[in-house]
């Protein structure tokens, strides 16, 4: 007798349906199921079809089916469905199936006015983090200096003279800061010390109401009785003077610091990283930097692989938000000595800080998108299952010209 049963999803499973290719992911194991074109692929996407509420009837030939029972013997031996018999379970069980579903969907939003003012409630809530370029002064010559702020947070000379912020504009700036709930400001250059008002950072705050992050590099570092009082960060780069980043380990002793070092190459790595080692530093990052010609470090040291994505654990809440916003870089406003404003390094002027608000500024990004809400819609991320089980897009990404930082599609 052909005996039927229920094919119940669990509620906590995320699925992907591409062209080819269909993956099942487990929130609460991080367990990944890849299936393809055929049967198996169409007995999924029935499962997750609106009517069907995450529950479908199959029967016990259906177990006994090569790719079908194979499918329905792999989702219930990962633990993502379960079969109920029907003479237990008469009425179609449901399951709630992740759905994204928004009520503050920008781009839907954007165009209507009613949608704007929805849009702009609570907008002082988006800015997370402030990064500041005081001057673009610097003594060093630096000859990647340009591309590394592109990729990380790093002090930067610029191609174009700007000079120092004013001080009035700092002061606005600063000011208007106080009142959001900014988790990090972090203040670089070119040379922070060369500027002329660094005093506004003590008369401005007081300790401990926000974090404050001071960039610099190891050749340009001296004592310094207001920078000294916060985070200090030391950019380390090739070629290395041991002699100079020696003495500043031995200056910052006894503060709060971190170490960047920045490579292109193993080499470069093992020069710096052996200073570090001899001299007992255990607070420090390491930082790749592509130069145009080191692809082969980078596929080895930064691309992922399948691997890679599936050890992590993302919750259907990651995921979602993942389609909507990029968690890299969402939150962040970058100022420049000539008032100019940024959402990243890499993308296009939102702004400048000596005429417009901030307020003003964030909700020009909110609607024009030049980063904050950059996703993994472009091909080859777009036709991957993995789009939004990856990490969101990088400056990695935006200053290489390249989506797909990975191996999936080379495997």
């Amino acid at each position: 007798m052909d005996k039927k049963y229920w094919l119940l999803m669990k509620s906590n499973v995320y699925a992907d349906f591409k062209e080819k290719q269909a993956l099942l992911y487990d929130t609460d194991s991080g367990k990944c199921i890849t299936l393809f074109q055929g049967e198996q692929m169409a007995l999924v996407k029935a499962l997750y079809e609106d009517l069907n509420l995450g529950s479908i009837e199959v029967s016990s030939c259906d177990l006994t089916d090569d790719e079908k029972g194979a499918c329905i013997h792999l989702l219930n031996d990962y633990g993502m469905a379960r079969l109920i018999p029907m003479d237990e379970c008469p009425t179609k069980p449901v399951a709630l199936v992740p759905i994204l579903s928004l009520n503050k969907d920008v781009d839907k939003l954007k165009d209507k006015e009613e949608g704007k003012l929805l849009l702009s409630k609570d907008i002082t809530k988006y800015l997370l983090d402030v990064n500041i370029q005081l001057t673009d002064y610097c003594p060093q010559s630096c000859s990647h200096c340009s591309g590394y702020c592109k990729q990380f947070p790093c002090c930067t000379k610029g191609r174009e003279s700007m000079g120092q912020l004013p001080a009035e504009s700092l002061e606005k700036l600063l000011r208007q800061v106080g009142h959001y709930p900014v988790r990090t400001i972090n203040i670089t250059g070119g040379d922070i010390y060369t500027y002329k008002h660094l005093d506004l950072f003590s008369s401005l705050f007081a300790a401990g109401t926000k974090m404050l992050n001071f960039y610099v590099s190891y050749l340009n570092y001296r004592p310094h009785e207001i920078v000294d009082c916060h985070r200090i960060h030391i950019l380390v780069n090739a070629p290395l003077h041991t002699d100079r980043l020696k003495e500043v380990i031995a200056q910052t002793k006894k503060k709060d610091v971190c170490f960047h070092i920045i490579v292109a190459d193993g080499q470069q790595y093992e020069a710096i990283a052996s200073v570090l080692e001899e001299e007992q530093i255990e607070d420090f990052q390491i930082h790749p930097f592509y130069n145009g010609t080191n692809m082969d470090f980078f596929k080895e040291n930064v691309y992922l692989s399948k691997e890679d994505i599936e050890s992590g654990k993302l919750s259907i809440r990651e995921i979602f938000r993942n389609q909507k916003m990029n968690a890299n870089f969402f939150g962040s406003l970058y100022f420049y000595p000539d008032g100019t404003v940024k959402a990243n390094p890499n993308c296009a002027v939102i702004g400048n800080i000596m005429n417009d608000e901030i307020i003003d500024i964030i909700f020009k990004e909110m609607i024009d998108n030049t980063a904050w809400r950059k996703v993994r819609d472009a091909a080859p991320c777009s036709r991957c299952v993995y789009q939004f089980i990856c990490p969101p897009l990088s400056n990695y990404e935006l200053a290489i010209g390249k989506c797909d930082l990975c191996t999936i599609n080379q495997q």
